[in-house]
């Protein structure tokens, strides 16, 4: 993670919010592009969209307290499978927000969408699947990491670009099996 400033600040910011956001909520980082957010093209390079989106995740985890919970048993979040989707560019010192939520789950796999905002149009896009590794390589279902949490819950439909997303890393993982 090179991004150790704004995750300190998502860290401090959740650490003193006293209040505790539902894992379906659509969890906001605000934030701008830095000056070593470029790239030779000077423009954000696309491997920060994706650290960003890792910040994402760690501030969607601190919120709804799922930090604490998975911590507790051991269970480690693995980001499997991550498409970015540009469409446009962001240049210093633009301001945007990253908006992440929780769009459903199925089995193990757990999806997040995450939209990068500025000036009031949307300027790239991400579908995440994660999964949760227990400590001795168990499985974690979503399901388990829903009932640890307190909140046993079905998943909202998930889109088709997310199932067959899910349908290759299965394909895969059954091929390396």
């Amino acid at each position: 993670m090179n991004l150790f400033f704004r995750l300190l600040r998502i860290m401090l910011w959740a650490w003193f919010s006293k209040t505790r956001t539902h894992i379906l909520d659509v969890h906001t980082i605000r934030t701008g592009v830095w000056i070593g957010d470029h790239d030779p093209m000077g423009h954000m390079t696309n491997s920060r969209y994706a650290s960003i989106t890792d910040l994402g995740i760690m501030n969607f985890m601190f919120r709804t307290g799922t930090m604490k919970t998975f911590r507790k048993r051991g269970w480690i979040p693995i980001i499997q499978y991550e498409a970015l989707t540009y469409f446009h560019s962001m240049k210093f010192p633009q301001k945007f927000e990253l908006q992440t939520r929780m769009v459903g789950w199925d089995g193990t796999y757990m999806c997040f969408r995450h939209t990068f905002v500025s000036k009031g149009r949307t300027v790239a896009t991400s579908r995440m699947i994660a999964r949760l590794r227990g400590r001795k390589r168990e499985r974690v279902t979503a399901d388990m990491a829903l009932e640890a949490l307190g909140m046993p819950m079905e998943s909202p439909p998930l889109d088709k670009p997310f199932l067959d997303a899910i349908a290759d890393l299965r394909a895969e993982r059954a091929s390396h099996a």
